[in-house]
């Protein structure tokens, strides 16, 4: 994406379907994957309205204030901002989670891991530990799917756990999950039927290869392994197998090009049976260890 400056400023007094049509122009000119969806959400946000709304009251004028917020989200969307940071929220395993600088963007990427455990429990309960929780999209996706599980969160992030609060709140679990401050293992006892993670993954090498949506709105904490990528899955599996229950399995999300080095860390700690599972667009994706 090429950031540009638009030389069009929105102004009060244009109709909501001029808005959308110049945001979209704009978007489509940067050369943003969907310009259209982004001018939609952006405009309906603001005006207090959902896409059918739009179409409907599609000749009401946009107000002074609406017209003035609409035109900073665009400067920073066409600066690299993602919309879900602007909107703050996203939309994940079909619900929406707020989000804020101090957690990372849900991908679809991880909803094949919330996926394998509903499967696993299904018809079942079960104590499921969630380190790194974050939003706590993960844990808090099972918990809403499945109103037999319970959870405990961990993070090392007092400002991440505050969001994964206000989450469980709005999702209606609040009852059913503990959050905690703790550094992976180190604040956490007791034993799960299920421990889930998605730890940071992306090698310090590669930061300048990853898109700047990604790079400059993502929390490093919440990105980045260390040196190899490696460095939390070496922390979390030797550890993982005293929290489990007997027949507890592990869930690790891991980056495409991870399996060979994370499924031999699995198999090393004592893992006798090892699963991997592809994401949507065929890339392995998640192991499983029991």
């Amino acid at each position: 994406m090429t950031p540009i400056k638009s030389d069009k400023p929105l102004a009060a007094g244009i109709t909501l379907a001029q808005a959308q049509q110049a945001l979209k122009a704009d978007f489509a000119r940067a050369g943003l994957a969907t310009p259209g969806l982004d001018a939609r959400l952006l405009l309906a946000h603001i005006c207090g309205l959902d896409e059918v709304g739009l179409v409907v009251r599609e000749g009401r004028q946009l107000t002074a204030s609406e017209a003035a917020r609409l035109e900073k989200w665009r400067i920073a969307r066409l600066a690299g901002m993602p919309v879900s940071r602007l909107l703050g929220r996203r939309a994940f395993y079909g619900h929406d989670f707020k989000i804020n600088p101090n957690v990372l963007d849900p991908r679809p990427d991880s909803e094949i891991l919330v996926g394998q455990v509903l499967a696993d429990f299904a018809g079942r309960g079960g104590h499921v530990l969630d380190l790194g929780t974050g939003s706590g999209c993960l844990l808090l996706s099972l918990l809403k799917e499945n109103a037999r599980l319970t959870g405990l969160g961990v993070d090392c992030s007092p400002a991440a756990l505050h969001m994964a609060r206000l989450n469980a709140e709005r999702l209606g679990v609040r009852a059913r999950i503990a959050l905690r401050q703790s550094d992976w293992f180190a604040s956490v006892s007791g034993r799960f039927d299920a421990i889930i993670a998605n730890p940071p993954y992306i090698a310090e090498a590669a930061r300048d290869d990853l898109m700047p949506e990604v790079r400059l709105h993502d929390p490093p904490l919440a990105l980045f392994g260390g040196a190899d990528g490696l460095t939390p899955y070496r922390q979390i599996i030797p550890q993982a197998r005293h929290f489990l229950k007997p027949g507890g399995r592990l869930y690790l999300e891991i980056g495409h090009n991870q399996v060979a080095q994370v499924g031999a860390l699995v198999e090393q700690a004592g893992f006798a049976h090892v699963e991997i599972h592809k994401d949507l667009a065929g890339h392995d994706r998640l192991i499983i260890g029991e």
